[in-house]
């Protein structure tokens, strides 16, 4: 089971300190993305209350915003009308060069459509073949998929749910985010399952714990920053130490 390796003990090598440099690095990758003409999907995905739209506005907030969207469709309301099941995230795909943040993915309507047994086991397992072949011709077309789950634990969901009826911001849950309170441990299973069915060579997914919000933040940013410059070859450490020597003007 993959979530019961979740690394609940990982400590990110980069301090709070540092996320403004992270945050500059991402957007030299970004820039070098453009360069090389090619196409980021970021995937973050996990449970209800695990902090994805504060790690998203983390995420984008130095980015070029005229190079990057955004993708959250609602799960628990999400129809296809009439059109095949990824049509509604295909609409949105990104040009080469740009990077797509998908929160709320095909992953989250399939768990969802599960719990609330809407769809047939045959129905389920033909959508997930239909994501991985998706997945998989996308990246082969220099448009590069990374997938993030951001566990958290029951106890600390639990927390998180009770805080935001306490701060009288309950109306900021849909009825995906109660449901997954009320049924922890089913949703707990029904990821586990998806994560363990869709991991492939091309896009493998990176667990990440939830539970502390700062480390969350620091540890996304070091996983998706080793991968770009694994994809880019580009050392954006290296680079961001030449623009603040003055060897370089950034834009």
């Amino acid at each position: 089971m993959i979530l019961d390796r979740h690394p609940t003990n990982q400590i990110p090598n980069s301090s709070l300190e540092e996320l403004d440099s992270l945050q500059e690095r991402f957007f030299l990758l970004q820039r070098e993305s453009g360069r090389q003409k090619i196409a980021h999907i970021f995937i973050l995905e996990g449970f209800a209350s695990s902090g994805k739209g504060s790690i998203l506005q983390s995420l984008t907030i130095r980015l070029d915003p005229r190079k990057f969207k955004v993708h959250s469709p609602y799960v628990d309301q999400s129809e296809d009308r009439g059109y095949p099941f990824l049509w509604n995230f295909w609409k949105v795909l990104p040009r080469y060069g740009e990077f797509l943040f998908y929160l709320n993915t095909y992953y989250s309507r399939l768990a969802y459509l599960r719990s609330q047994k809407k769809i047939s086991l045959a129905e389920y397992d033909h959508r997930l073949l239909s994501i991985l072949n998706t997945e998989r011709i996308l990246s082969k077309d220099k448009i590069i998929v990374h997938k993030f789950f951001f566990h958290l634990s029951k106890k600390e969901q639990k927390k998180r749910l009770e805080d935001a009826k306490k701060k009288k911001k309950e109306w900021e849950l849909s009825a995906y985010d109660k449901d997954q309170g009320e049924h922890y441990k089913r949703y707990f299973r029904i990821f586990d399952s998806i994560l363990s069915s869709s991991r492939t060579i091309d896009s493998p997914w990176i667990v990440i714990s939830s539970d502390h919000k700062d480390d969350t933040k620091l540890l996304v940013f070091e996983a998706i920053l080793e991968s770009l410059e694994r994809t880019l070859n580009y050392d954006s450490k290296a680079n961001l130490q030449m623009i603040q020597r003055g060897m370089e003007l950034i834009p």
